[in-house]
């Protein structure tokens, strides 16, 4: 199961880990990856909104490209009506922290609707965590089996349940026009067809159409795959991860010092200072923080 997770992250971030900035798609894994708390009484991770909120919020000052699903809602502070073109690197956290396929398509469903309402973005989530979900779960699923499953699976997802479950607010021409188009997905012959798969980066993975990944970084992405592994097994106690009471100080406020603890970021230090911007190092890589 390491192993898999691995070479997928790797697959997916490898050239984005080496040392220099992290571009946007590794950012989003990441703030995604912070943001997932283990439920008290279940094995499982849920997608802690008021912890990923502030991880957004912070991400707005060092963010290394441009995601529009990202700009719209730092901007309105709600999910857009547009397809959200990074959606994959903000649900797979979600989708290997957890085992059980409820959980699974709930908090996935959760982080993309997070950013974006489009009918698009909401079937593409459900069809990349389900053929995640199986990649990871089975020791070698064929496309057959991925694909059966992703269409059972679509056929059992109810959009109106989901957002009466999570107080998520969609009115009826949001939900009559997925409707109308998970049933033209559900009645396709080939739903992983190979100009779908070549969309997703994850998809080239389980498919076996990804090019060769360059130089990266093996000990960071072991760690982080080696962390979200112990999100799906439960043994990590939420109680590790919450975050602290009260007003989180301004992230400027921190560069007084060459080197500091911060709340979100843990321990950083500051490696290149200008009148412009601020270069910090902490144990994820490098940002670059616009002053």
């Amino acid at each position: 199961m390491l192993s898999k997770i691995q070479n997928l992250l790797y697959s997916c971030y490898g050239e984005n880990t080496t040392d220099k900035l992290p571009d946007i798609r590794f950012q989003l894994f990441l703030t995604a990856v912070k943001s997932m708390m283990p439920y008290e009484d279940k094995i499982g991770c849920y997608l802690d909104l008021k912890r990923y909120n502030n991880e957004i919020e912070l991400l707005k000052l060092y963010k290394n490209g441009r995601d529009d699903s990202l700009e719209s809602y730092l901007k309105t502070s709600k999910a857009g009506e547009e397809e959200d073109k990074l959606m994959e690197y903000k649900i797979l956290p979600a989708v290997i922290a957890n085992t059980e396929w409820d959980n699974i398509v709930n908090e996935a469903v959760k982080a993309a609707t997070f950013f974006s309402v489009s009918n698009t973005t909401i079937l593409d989530s459900i069809l990349l965590s389900s053929a995640v979900h199986d990649f990871l779960k089975e020791e070698d699923a064929e496309y057959d089996v991925i694909e059966k499953n992703a269409k059972e699976r679509l056929i059992d997802f109810s959009l109106k349940e989901y957002s009466q479950k999570n107080n998520f607010e969609l009115n009826k021409r949001n939900i009559i026009d997925y409707e109308r188009e998970r049933i033209k997905k559900i009645s396709t012959s080939d739903i992983y067809s190979e100009d779908y798969i070549q969309k997703f980066s994850l998809l080239r993975h389980i498919f076996n159409m990804n090019a060769a990944v360059g130089e990266y970084n093996e000990e960071l992405l072991s760690s982080y795959s080696s962390y979200l592994l112990k999100l799906r097994k439960g043994i990590i106690s939420p109680e590790k991860l919450k975050m602290p009471e009260g007003r989180i100080p301004e992230l400027r406020e921190f560069f007084k010092s060459q080197t500091f603890s911060h709340p979100l970021l843990g321990k950083c230090k500051i490696v290149k200072r200008s009148e412009e911007y601020v270069v910090l190092r902490n144990k994820t890589g490098l940002m670059k923080v616009n002053i």
